[in-house]
């Protein structure tokens, strides 16, 4: 079986449907595919920063207030519940809009209705496992013995990305030292009140953290948090990436079994948990080769603590748009690169122990808090 479409995106991620979005609005057809199934979910939720929203309301995705929460501030508290400082992440002159946390659910929800809505065809359960290219042409080989011919290929498939690997297999994602573990829960299950304060709870001396938030005024699950912790060698898959809620909860709960504060109550009425291992990326030798290139983590994958990486994929898929709007492939990827980098890898080298350095920044801030004279 073999096919023809002009733009073949691998990976139905946010930065793949945004990639296919503003292709269609810069009159280029694509076609995307997803290796997982369709119904499966992956990661709780995500912090948007107000670049990504701008990326959304051109997309005229108008309607993300609905289904996220506003970030105003954030309140930084010990794990006995101590609160250390506050501040403030909204209404200045940086930002024209606020920060917002949404679940990865509705996020990936409002891409697919715009897909659906331009009439952008979305595959699930295809899985790549090689391409070919060709002097006019780069040819798809998935897992299931389909071949899909197109004009050029974009890889949105993460950090652990197929299609880079392909190109560029001596690039490998690299273990930060750190497991990030992810929860929704509903307030209606917890006796808290959550508002556009967002809460940060931290164990300095066990580089263990947790960030908390609401996430949508609408939907059941309501509440975000988002942990992580430090651990010097990768945790076992089995133990983390795989192993089940109640599993986890457990786990986890040993490990914060010292603390005394709101988020104990939260982990304990969390109904699904996704954990994993947090990688960061190599610096890839180019952006793109031959008829191929990336968006997203697959091409830029940073510390997910920062909270900026869906907004980059966001980013990623509409300045690739324009390029190949304006260029042919060639000079679009060129550009696109060119453009791009100077942006994103100041931030992204930056980035490297970052969480080392926020617990060593917050530890010593505290002491100073502590350093109090007894008259």
């Amino acid at each position: 079986m073999l096919e023809k479409e002009k733009v073949i995106i691998i990976g139905a991620g946010v930065g793949g449907l945004a990639t296919a979005l503003f292709l269609k609005k810069a009159g280029i057809e694509s076609i995307v595919f997803e290796g997982a199934s369709v119904e499966r979910e992956s990661g709780a939720g995500f912090v948007l920063t107000p670049n990504g929203l701008n990326v959304l309301e051109t997309l005229g995705i108008t309607q993300i207030a609905d289904h996220s929460y506003p970030v105003k501030s954030e309140t930084t508290y010990t794990s006995n519940n101590k609160e250390l400082g506050s501040m403030n992440v909204s209404g200045n002159d940086l930002f024209s809009k606020t920060f917002i946390t949404i679940s990865r659910h509705n996020l990936i929800t409002l891409l697919l209705e715009k897909a659906k809505e331009y009439h952008i065809p979305v595959h699930y359960n295809k899985k790549l496992v090689n391409f070919e290219q060709h002097s006019d042409s780069v040819t798809a080989i998935f897992s299931d013995d389909t071949k899909i011919k197109g004009e050029i290929l974009v890889g949105a498939d993460g950090i652990h990305s197929r299609t880079r690997e392909i190109i560029f297999p001596q690039v490998k994602p690299i273990y930060t030292g750190y497991y990030g573990i992810h929860g929704l829960v509903s307030s209606s299950n917890v006796d808290q009140t959550m508002n556009t304060n967002a809460s940060v709870y931290a164990d300095f001396d066990q580089y263990l953290g947790a960030f908390v938030s609401k996430c949508s005024p609408t939907s059941k699950t309501d509440i975000l948090w988002q942990f992580v912790g430090k651990a010097e060698r990768k945790i076992p898959a089995t133990e983390l990436e795989l192993a089940d809620t109640q599993y986890i909860k457990e786990w986890l709960s040993e490990k914060i079994s010292e603390w005394d504060n709101p988020f104990i109550e939260l982990l304990s009425n969390t109904e699904k948990i996704t954990a994993r291992n947090i990688f960061e990326l190599e610096e890839l030798p180019h952006w793109y080769h031959g008829r191929v290139t990336f968006v997203g983590d697959a091409l830029h994958a940073t510390n997910p603590m920062l909270g900026i990486g869906a907004s980059w994929a966001l980013e990623d898929g509409m300045y690739l748009a324009k390029m190949l709007k304006e260029h042919g492939y060639r000079d679009a990827f060129y550009y696109f690169e060119n453009d791009r980098k100077p942006i994103i890898d100041p931030v992204r080298k930056a980035a490297a122990n970052v969480l080392d350095k926020i617990f060593e920044l917050k530890k010593m801030t505290s002491t100073i808090y502590d350093n109090r004279i007894e008259w």
